[in-house]
């Protein structure tokens, strides 16, 4: 459950949770279809499990990541019906990045696999993490499916299929 994108000096990271195929490929078809028509940016389908890694080298998020390797198959399921939502944050505005998101179910797994990364690559102890602590600014796990889009897009998407996630990956958020 462990993947590096190919990464040079000293970055700032996030940790995803990758979306197997053969849904990867739904997703993508799903992500592109409503970039090309919006002139949208897209990215690589994932639950990102820390926005905000830190930075490192590659040979430190190497190490950092090893610790998921253990954390086995996680579960991502989407309600049937109202998955798909604008990300609003707890301040009522819809964030560029998270204007059209799919919600999944809080499984055991994936808050295990947060609280996992977050004691990875932050440090933090174990009584910090027993809170879920999800990201601002929705503060749930999400699959962003469209960036930079006007809310109404979201009625246009799709809930995305359910899977079985069993790789993370760190990748660069440096700009």
């Amino acid at each position: 459950l462990a993947h590096v994108a190919h990464m040079d000096s000293t970055q700032h990271f996030s940790v995803w949770l990758l979306v197997p195929e053969p849904q990867r490929a739904t997703v993508v078809a799903a992500m592109k279809a409503a970039a090309d028509t919006h002139g949208l940016a897209t990215s690589e389908p994932h639950i990102t499990l820390l926005g905000d890694a830190g930075a490192g080298t590659e040979a430190e998020m190497t190490r950092k990541l090893a610790a998921l390797a253990g954390i086995g198959a996680v579960p991502c399921i989407f309600a049937k019906s109202g998955a798909v939502t604008a990300g609003i944050g707890a301040d009522g505005t819809v964030p560029w990045n998270q204007s059209a998101v799919a919600v999944p179910a809080p499984t055991p797994e994936l808050s295990r696999a947060h609280r996992t990364a977050r004691q990875a690559f932050r440090g933090e102890s174990v009584e910090a993490v027993a809170l879920e602590g999800w990201a601002p600014p929705i503060r749930q796990p999400h699959l962003s499916l469209a960036y930079g889009n006007p809310p109404e897009l979201v009625a246009t998407l799709d809930t995305p299929p359910d899977y079985v996630a069993d790789t993370a990956a760190v990748f660069s958020c440096t700009p």
